[in-house]
């Protein structure tokens, strides 16, 4: 894969690729009741096989960004809902034991409740074993000098995936002209991590997801919890006058024959740009330290 590919699945936002056993499987933000799977060999080709979980203990409305990663033979689902007695969106986990589930609530209660609303968790395993979840400080509790900010925060989580190991971190904050488009909505969300040569490169998306500018960043950093610096030349994934649309919420998987993708979403109708999005993937590589995604869109 050369170039970027558009799928064929829309109406859905912040997709995530889990590669298992020849396998492709695809999560997103797609439907008011819980989450629906689809499966491909090839990424191109795509099987809808309905919801993976639903019937939610812990959320009545909001699912979303939903991620799985398999440990120690479970696969455990990370994902965003709106909890009825807080009336405030918290960070869950759910666990099955095929990549299909059903996926089943691991409490009766939200998982990681840190007394404010949070979306968008993601995990990265570091070469040592340690795991760090990285999640969003939502910006519809989060005043910061007047202005609804999301921030994005790091913590580290015992092995067990559903506890933490320390207390959370803030490490990113919407800044510069090209983050602060809206002067009382401001936005640094959707997480994704890649470590290369020994550094930790955080990918966020930045402004409103329904917005042409929507668009992905990174920062480096030389631990998993910071000091994170944003990148010059960001951002690295956005606009293009008649080609796309508000891309954002990326995460990074190899193919089963190697090669370096990154998934996302972009308006389905580039002229009108609304929450309905499809999936893309496009390749991204490092050059002399800079992270590059190819995001040539033309057919």
């Amino acid at each position: 894969m050369n170039k970027t590919i558009k799928t064929s699945i829309k109406n859905i936002g912040d997709p995530f690729i889990l590669p298992y056993k020849g396998i492709y499987y695809h999560y997103s933000t797609s439907d008011s009741k819980g989450f629906i799977v689809y499966q491909s060999k090839d990424l191109i080709e795509w099987e809808r096989l309905g919801y993976c979980y639903t019937d939610s203990k812990v959320g009545y409305m909001d699912f979303w960004a939903p991620e799985v990663f398999e440990h120690y033979g479970n696969f455990y689902m990370f994902f965003t809902a709106k909890n009825k007695e807080r009336d405030t969106l918290l960070l869950n986990v759910a666990v099955a034991d095929s990549p299909v589930g059903p996926f089943t609530d691991v409490f009766d209660k939200p998982t990681f409740d840190f007394g404010y609303a949070a979306i968008d968790a993601t995990i990265f395993k570091d070469d040592d074993g340690s795991i760090y979840m990285y999640y969003v400080r939502d910006c519809s509790q989060n005043i910061v000098n007047g202005v609804h900010t999301s921030q994005i925060y790091g913590v580290k989580l015992k092995d067990n995936l559903i506890e933490v190991d320390g207390e959370p971190v803030m490490l990113l904050s919407p800044q510069g002209s090209n983050e602060q488009r809206d002067p009382l909505w401001q936005w640094n969300e959707s997480p994704a991590m890649l470590k290369h040569n020994g550094k930790y490169y955080l990918s966020y998306s930045s402004n409103f997801f329904a917005d042409k500018n929507y668009s992905v960043s990174y920062a480096v950093a030389d631990h998993p919890l910071g000091i994170y610096h944003k990148a010059n030349h960001n951002p690295i994934l956005k606009f293009i006058e008649g080609e796309t649309s508000g891309p954002g919420h990326n995460m990074y998987f190899k193919t089963f024959d190697g090669k370096k993708l990154t998934a996302y979403h972009i308006h389905t109708d580039i002229a009108h740009p609304s929450g309905n999005r499809r999936t893309c993937f496009s390749p991204y590589e490092f050059k002399n330290e800079v992270l590059i995604i190819d995001y040539n869109m033309k057919e």
